[in-house]
């Protein structure tokens, strides 16, 4: 009995080979950026989606199974490739092959709204009290928006948390409307479609 459960626990360990977090899905990113920029390619942008706290677990080609370390964590990639959009996935379990996108609509948001994507910050939801002074609201959704954009002269970027868009709360949220017109959740919400649409066609790489 002792010989067949030192068996069984090597053969899960075997079989459950990778767990991997969020420090390892971004060496796979910034892997790929030098090699974009290795071509000459200095203009990109990233978008990253998780929810803190949620597990997926995956079977991969080889039968083995990939579990995200504490958190799931998608990245999606875009770029222009010789004058094509492309789009690539990287999570906690590898990275996919790149994916040539429909059309440019995504990159030409990016570049006609550069300095308001830098600027325009997304704030921290705020609620009004009975006593009509503003207070933080404390509570927050385990949903985030991370975003990198990268230009031939410039780097910048916000994370932010979807809860500061909402108004679900005892008290509404006063920068509700400021946030949601912001130009980065309007890209977000183009992510969201094209996103959705891609999914289906992703392949693993490894």
């Amino acid at each position: 009995m002792k010989y067949l459960l030192m068996g069984l626990t090597l053969m899960f360990c075997s079989v459950l080979i990778a767990q991997h977090d969020e420090a390892y899905v971004e060496d796979l990113v910034s892997e790929f950026t030098k090699k974009l920029a290795e071509r000459e390619i200095d203009t990109w942008f990233s978008n990253k989606r998780y929810c803190k706290g949620a597990i997926e677990i995956f079977t991969l080609e080889d039968g083995s199974l990939c579990s995200s370390k504490e958190t799931y964590f998608q990245v999606y990639l875009f770029w222009m490739d010789e004058g094509k959009p492309m789009i690539k996935k990287f999570d906690n379990c590898g990275r996919y092959y790149s994916l040539e996108l429909q059309d440019a609509s995504l990159l030409d948001f990016f570049q006609n709204n550069k300095e308001a994507l830098k600027s325009g910050l997304v704030k921290n939801y705020q609620a009004k009290s009975i006593s009509g002074v503003p207070k933080l609201n404390t509570e927050t959704y385990p949903c985030s928006r991370g975003f990198q954009f990268k230009t031939a002269g410039d780097w910048f970027g916000q994370t932010y948390n979807l809860f500061d868009l909402s108004n679900d709360s005892d008290s509404s949220n006063m920068n509700a409307d400021y946030n949601n017109a912001l130009e980065i959740v309007a890209l977000d919400a183009l992510l969201d479609k094209t996103i959705e649409a891609m999914e289906p066609k992703f392949r693993r790489q490894n």
